[in-house]
């Protein structure tokens, strides 16, 4: 269908622009005099371009011809590729939906289509309203505590994922499942949809970020155990299945954290300076690990502050405190931290008994939390946090330690190590 589309407008332009071409060359032939044959309408302008002897009045009359000529070629292959756009899009997605279809011939097919909608659509509503019942009802064990995990984020941010308007234009089933009693264990649905994803302030419901989803895909996950279905996971286009992600996701497994490859703006935190010069509109939030350490609240992830500026660029791992703090720092001297907005006058600086640490960190704190700093920076974790990466700093911010450092890449390893020091810091100022 496509191709017959494409070989008849590709007739049409040819036609067309024989036709105009011909109107064009034709009028300055005629017009042009002398006798010429073939580039009539060629010669005369040049003869007008370059001499006033010639018939100006004719050469005139050319030339706005030839420009007209072309004018009306490029308006009206514009118009042909746009209809042809039009057309393919219109092709494709009868195509996809025939196919659709296909995939969705036996009863059992049948039930897993309007099943994997149902849950599709209960599950935008449950998340928007934090109805972490009705998600246990339809999520496999695994999936349910990472969607608990990433609700209790959400408000730990004071913020609310409201997704509305929803609709679903494409439903189509990639895994084939036959009548038999030999079931796969895990169905894969991908959903083409629309609708509105917001993300407000839970306390005054400002709107922070507005995206309209005009047929957007994802590919939800679910295991099949024959007569029901429960989601597993949510796949976007977007991730590539690159080493990196399964080395990340198979830390975050043996670490009983839960990984995401894309997260989005969503999780993008809203305390520590590091985060001062955030736009919830520009800046990313990537390669997400989530879980629970010693019962508090601890992430792992990779933020852009400013994406297409890798000066920009950190590896961040926070984790909850039981207490809050007006502020710590300790920046590496190795980085700018030019995302960082300048500390106010509530903060000061110190030196502490170590020179060689005094050369490689800057140590800040508000006046109030003097004390608490000193508390942190005692001789073990200063030897620790120096031995183990020159290039990360730290910060205090209300009930949250951060970490980070500038990157370029990152492996499975930084990870690692940085949940080490994330650990460790947590045991110095935990209650």
């Amino acid at each position: 269908m496509v191709y017959n589309i494409n070989m008849n407008i590709a007739s049409i332009i040819i036609s067309v622009v024989i036709a105009l071409f011909g109107f064009a060359g034709g009028g300055g032939s005629s017009s042009g005099g002398g006798g010429s044959s073939g580039g009539g309408g060629s010669s005369s302008y040049s003869s007008h371009s370059s001499s006033s002897s010639s018939s100006s009045g004719d050469s005139d009359c050319e030339g706005v011809e030839c420009v007209v000529g072309f004018a009306l070629v490029v308006v009206v292959m514009v118009v042909i590729v746009l209809i042809s756009h039009s057309s393919t899009k219109k092709s494709l997605e009868k195509s996809r939906k025939k196919r659709q279809l296909a995939n969705n011939s036996t009863p059992q097919e049948q039930q897993i289509h309007a099943e994997a909608e149902r849950i599709f659509r209960a599950y935008q509503e449950d998340w928007s309203s934090f109805n972490t019942a009705n998600i246990a009802a339809y999520t496999t064990p695994r999936y349910n505590n990472h969607a608990l995990l990433m609700l209790e984020l959400l408000r730990d941010l004071h913020r609310i994922n409201k997704v509305s308007s929803l609709t679903v234009d494409v439903v189509y089933l990639k895994t084939p499942v036959s009548d038999s009693t030999e079931l796969p264990a895990r169905v894969d649905v991908e959903f083409e949809f629309g609708g509105l994803d917001e993300v407000l302030d839970a306390h005054t419901k400002k709107v922070l970020y507005s995206n309209r989803a005009v047929a957007a895909t994802e590919t939800w996950n679910f295991i099949y155990d024959g007569n029901t279905l429960n989601l597993d996971g949510i796949s976007q286009p977007t991730e590539s299945h690159s080493h990196l992600i399964r080395s990340l996701a198979e830390f975050s497994s043996q670490h009983n954290l839960y990984y995401s490859p894309d997260w989005g703006r969503y999780a993008l935190p809203s305390r520590g300076l590091i985060f001062s010069n955030s736009s919830m509109a520009s800046s990313d939030v990537n390669n997400h690990i989530i879980g629970k350490w010693d019962n508090l609240l601890t992430q792992l992830y990779t933020y852009s502050a400013i994406p297409g500026d890798p000066s920009t660029y950190y590896l961040v791992g926070q984790i909850t405190l039981p207490k809050s703090y007006l502020g710590v720092i300790v920046k590496s001297r190795r980085q700018s931290l030019k995302v960082m907005k300048r500390l106010d006058k509530s903060y000061d600086k110190f030196e502490l008994e170590w020179p060689e640490f005094n050369k490689r960190y800057e140590v800040y704190a508000a006046s109030a939390d003097a004390l608490p700093a000193f508390e942190l920076l005692n001789p073990k974790f200063m030897e620790y946090i120096y031995s183990k990466n020159p290039n990360l700093s730290l910060e205090v911010a209300d009930n949250t330690i951060y970490i980070f450092a500038n990157i370029k890449s990152v492996t499975e390893q930084d990870y690692a190590d940085l949940l080490d020091v994330l650990t460790a810091a947590h045991k110095e100022l935990k209650e």
